[in-house]
């Protein structure tokens, strides 16, 4: 067997037993695989066959069980990492968007053209933006108990998970029964205002992406080390 096979089949091994963020994984995988090689090509200096060489590296390097679990809780604070900014920086924004088309006058709810925003959209409205600042304000404490050793990687990154989709499905919810409140008006806010499409799909995208990465993390914290 050549020098690459067995490296290779032991990369591949590890890459079977780890679940995590796609580009901090290949990049795990790749340091792993060229430090093997040149740990090989060491044993080779010193004597050694290039299979024996990078039998010994493989050895020496410690069995995959091992050394995945030491990987993957670097994964899982990786993609909890991730996903807390992605809140951080979604929530903020959708709050400061809503609210600069409100303040403009570029969306506004009315029951008719002579009646102001009816007070229980107001309330809804309100509802929504405390629950958008208390997802950011977690969010910053788990962002920054992501870059603690000391804090549980897999417990961070389910707070994390958690936090995000109940976030996103509560606003989202909130946005519809908004919408419901109002009734008709909804229909001719979207039919005469050029602003009100856009608004509400950008909403509904970011709510999609935030569930997406709250889904994804969840597997990640939760999944065991495949062996």
């Amino acid at each position: 067997m050549s020098t690459p096979d067995v490296v290779d089949e032991h990369v591949a091994e590890l890459a079977r037993a780890l679940r995590g963020p796609a580009r901090t994984r290949r990049s795990m995988l790749r340091e792993v695989r060229d430090g093997l090689h040149d740990a090989a090509a060491a044993h080779r200096c010193c004597g050694l066959d290039p299979q024996q060489a990078a039998v010994r590296a493989v050895h020496d390097f410690g069995p995959v069980p091992e050394v995945a679990r030491a990987f993957q809780t670097e994964l899982i604070a990786r993609q909890g990492r991730w996903a807390a900014l992605l809140l951080l920086v979604a929530f903020p924004g959708m709050t400061l968007g809503w609210d600069l088309l409100w303040r403009s006058g570029g969306v506004a709810w009315h029951t008719s053209p002579a009646q102001p925003v009816s007070d229980v959209v107001v309330g809804l409205a309100r509802t929504q933006d405390t629950a958008a600042l208390l997802v950011s304000a977690i969010s910053v404490i788990l962002l920054a108990a992501t870059f603690h050793r000391a804090v549980s990687a897999r417990r961070i990154a389910v707070l994390v998970g958690h936090t995000g989709a109940v976030g996103a499905l509560f606003c989202a919810s909130i946005g519809v029964v908004m919408n419901v409140a109002v009734g008709p008006g909804a229909g001719d806010l979207i039919a005469t205002n050029p602003f009100a499409l856009p608004a509400y799909g950008v909403s509904a995208l970011v709510c999609a992406i935030v569930v997406r990465s709250a889904v994804r993390t969840l597997r990640v914290a939760c999944a065991p080390v495949v062996i």
